[in-house]
């Protein structure tokens, strides 16, 4: 490791980890940013010592970021790490069980650059001793990718744009392992839809395991194309609630009219974790019966 300050991205969803990089890297140019698609590569890599901050999904196959978390704050040298959970869990119920098993700070999903940048100074400010100002100083200088960086980073910068199109064609290929499921519900299904403006009810008209199509009564802020958005779903029978991370893959009015009432989205799905996989396939057992 340099002098610089080094940053791990822990998050099993390319999109994710990409929007995390890109955010960080437009304020904090000089950090040097690494990233791992599940837990325990990251317990791997910050075993080595020499990270300054972790971001860290909650959701995580193998070894959830609790059980990263709870493993960090066990390890002498890791012990005073700054963790920041970041999660689609945004009850208070979670975010108390994040913060009394230590993490620093929390970031719920979908979530703004502004509040990316927040609380990342926050958490580097203060295990740093330094002001904001001083923090900005310091990750300003120029840095060149790191070796692990996605190749979406290496290619110009566009890690947003990139990251969409490596999602879309792992899920297209994930999809040709899978049986074709998909569910039209026969009757009125609603589920909720969070972006950066706020939380909106969702008529389901269509799902399968990479997307879910339905309608929103038009909000005063619609979401935009790309932008992260989480998908929260509950089955009936157990009334188990699980949130799928997406992005706004398509907008279109549902009515002939420039001032329809109602919008017609198309979030694509970035989750590949199986217990989200497994819920959502029990899901449309429940509403296609």
């Amino acid at each position: 490791m340099t002098d610089k300050l080094h940053i791990l991205v822990a998050d099993d969803a390319s999109f994710t980890r990409d929007l995390l990089k890109k955010g960080i890297r437009g304020t904090y140019p000089g950090f040097v940013l690494h990233e791992v698609a599940n837990g325990r590569q990251a317990m791997n890599k910050l075993s080595g010592g020499g990270f300054d901050l972790v971001l860290c999904d909650w959701e995580m196959p193998e070894v959830s970021g609790l059980e990263v978390l709870e493993w960090l704050r066990q390890e002498e040298h890791l012990a005073e790490l700054p963790f920041i959970m970041v999660t689609s869990r945004g009850d208070r119920e979670h975010v108390v069980q994040a913060v009394e098993k230590g993490a620093s700070n929390y970031l719920v999903k979908p979530f703004t650059n502004e509040k990316l940048i927040e609380v990342v100074t926050k958490a580097l400010a203060r295990s740093r001793g330094i002001s904001a100002k001083a923090l900005k100083r310091l990750g300003a200088a120029d840095s060149q990718p790191s070796a692990n960086d996605s190749a979406s980073v290496l290619a110009g910068g566009l890690s947003g744009d990139l990251g969409i199109a490596e999602s879309i064609q792992t899920r297209g290929e994930a999809a040709s392992e899978q049986p074709k499921t998909r569910a039209v519900p026969r009757r009125k299904v609603i589920a909720q839809v969070r972006y950066s403006a706020g939380t909106i009810g969702c008529l389901v008209k269509e799902i399968d395991f990479q997307q879910a199509v339905g309608i929103i009564k038009r909000p005063e802020q619609l979401p935009a194309l790309f932008e992260p958005a989480t998908f929260d779903f509950t089955t009936e029978d157990d009334q188990q609630t699980s949130r799928m991370n997406a992005y706004v893959h398509a907008l279109q009015a549902a009515e002939k009219r420039r001032e329809a009432e109602f919008v017609r989205v198309t979030l694509r799905f970035v989750d590949d974790d199986p217990e989200k996989q497994s819920h959502l396939g029990h899901f449309f057992q429940t509403i296609d019966e």
